[in-house]
This record gives structure tokens, sequence and C-alpha cells, in this order.
């Protein structure tokens, strides 16, 4: 197999649980403002947070939008009279404070850390990613990390990979390897930019998409035995 010095890894559902953070910090919300939730309702969310989500990647939408419509649209479906920007305030204070790992994640990077040289690269809101990060622990392993928010293009934006290929020393295209669950932003960004791309597939969803990974895994785990 191919020898690798750089592993730039996603942080949501890749590293972090952002999923089990987001249904902690929702239903807390919810419950502030008195909106009603139930599973009905997270489901609902989180489907239009990731449509929200894909239209930023295809550059349909700005980040800023993308943070009010997706509950400005929820309310509107589930017929509820509430403030989308301070539902979205509260929220995301909520979001900061979720430190949850992906199971096994912290010790896969303990593991590569003593052979490889280890980035976050992340889309996201910085200070939500960066206190996330650090609350974790996954901030202390890492060699650097890279943020949409920050940088001023999201992934899967050549320009945000062309960001991280100058700020990384040394940095060779052949010896790097990207690794997320989107197939979207992470996979397609990382192939539009000419480098190796692992799909951390947890769901194990069919890919009936033109973008092809190099490699595919289920659980964060197996990119021991990968690499």
């Amino acid at each position: 197999m191919k020898k690798y010095s750089f592993l730039l890894f996603d942080a949501d559902n890749t590293l972090l649980d952002f999923d089990e953070n987001e249904r902690t910090s929702l239903t807390s919300t919810f419950k502030a403002f008195g909106i009603p939730c139930d599973e009905d309702t997270i489901r609902l969310y989180h489907g239009i947070n990731l449509m929200y989500w894909k239209m930023l990647s295809e550059k349909k939408i700005s980040k800023e939008e993308l943070l009010i419509k997706r509950f400005a649209t929820l309310f509107e479906r589930i017929g509820v009279d509430a403030d989308p920007v301070a539902t979205e305030n509260h929220y995301r204070t909520l979001l900061g404070k979720g430190c949850q790992v992906v199971p096994g994640a912290l010790e896969v990077c303990r593991k590569l850390r003593n052979d490889y040289r280890l980035y976050v690269i992340t889309n996201g809101v910085a200070s939500t990613q960066h206190s996330r990060l650090e609350g974790s622990g996954v901030a202390a392993l890492m060699d650097g990390i890279f943020i949409s928010d920050e940088i001023g293009y999201d992934k899967p934006d050549v320009r945000f990979f062309e960001h991280v290929q100058k700020s990384i020393p040394g940095f060779e295209k052949d010896k790097a390897l990207v690794i997320g669950d989107s197939l979207f932003s992470d996979i397609r960004g990382g192939v539009d930019f000419g480098l190796d791309t692992c799909y951390l597939n947890v769901y194990n969803e069919k890919n009936t998409s033109e973008i092809k990974p190099t490699y595919e895994i289920q659980d964060i785990v197996e990119l021991l035995k990968l690499l």
C-alpha cells in the first residue's frame, strides 16, 4: 500500500460525534424556547440541515444564511412561531460545549501520531469547532487545525485545500490522505485537489454518485489496519 505522511481528518462524525452533540443541543434548545421536540422533529431538522450544508458545498447558499434558514425552515414546516436567530444563537452556544467523541477516534489518533502528521480539516463556525476540538482532547493530538470559517472557503472548494497545502511545511500531495464521512465535501474536495481519500461510510450507504474514494471503511478503527 502507498506510504502516507499527512493524514487530513474531517471533524464531525469522523473524530467528533456530531450526531449525539446535535441531538443533545437541539433538545435543550427547543426546551428552552418552548418548542415541541420529539424524534420526528429532530429527524426533520437533521434532513433540513443536511440539505442546506449540501447547498453550501455547491455554493448555492452562504454559511450565514444556512445557520438561520435551517431553523426558519424547520419552524415553518412544524407550524411554530419562533425566532430562528435567537434559536441559532442559543443552539450554537450549547453545540460549542459538546465534546462527544466518535468511539475509538482518540485511540486511533494516539497510535497514528507516532508515524504520521495529523491535521483536522473541517467546515463550520470557528469558535464552535475550536471549543469542541479542544474540549474533546482531539486538538492536543493534531499538528494543525484548519477551519473553513477562518480560511474563507468551505470544503470541497479547491481553495480550501490550497490553503492547507501552503500552510503545512513540506506537504506533498502524493503523501496525503483525506479521511471523512462526507462524499460531497471531504471526498469530493480531496479528489478534486488530487489527493487520495478514505470514505468513512458508517451507515454502509450505497455510493451512487460520480465521486469515487480511494478507500472505504465503516469504522474509524479500521483506519489502523488500512494504514
